[in-house]
């Protein structure tokens, strides 16, 4: 039968065996814990460039469509106004006609 002193002895040690693990664990607890943070703002940040990325992309094709549908309407005005010119032109060809004439 051991005695209190090597009962002492053995729980000592016991007790210093679970400390080890104990801080072992911890160790191996807080490396995985950086490691998921480490690997969550990677992803963290691949979705933002990706977000970003497709952003910028959504508004450039908004601003070609708001520039398609500027030119549309620039050159929808420019007809109007070349066919009010093309029917106001006998009429100015007339005056100018009338000048040349009333200046000989």
């Amino acid at each position: 039968m051991p005695t209190i002193i090597e009962r002492i002895a053995a729980a000592e040690a016991d007790a210093e065996a679970l400390k080890h693990n104990a801080q072992e664990t911890a160790r191996m607890m807080t490396a995985a814990a950086e490691d998921d943070a480490a690997a969550s703002l990677r992803i963290a940040r691949e979705e933002a460039k990706a977000g970003l990325a497709l952003a910028a992309s959504m508004a450039e094709k908004e601003a070609e469509a708001e520039e398609k549908a500027l030119f549309a309407k620039a050159g929808a005005e420019a007809e109007k106004l070349v066919g009010e010119a093309r029917q106001n032109l006998p009429q100015a060809a007339g005056l100018i006609l009338e000048h040349i004439l009333s200046n000989i």
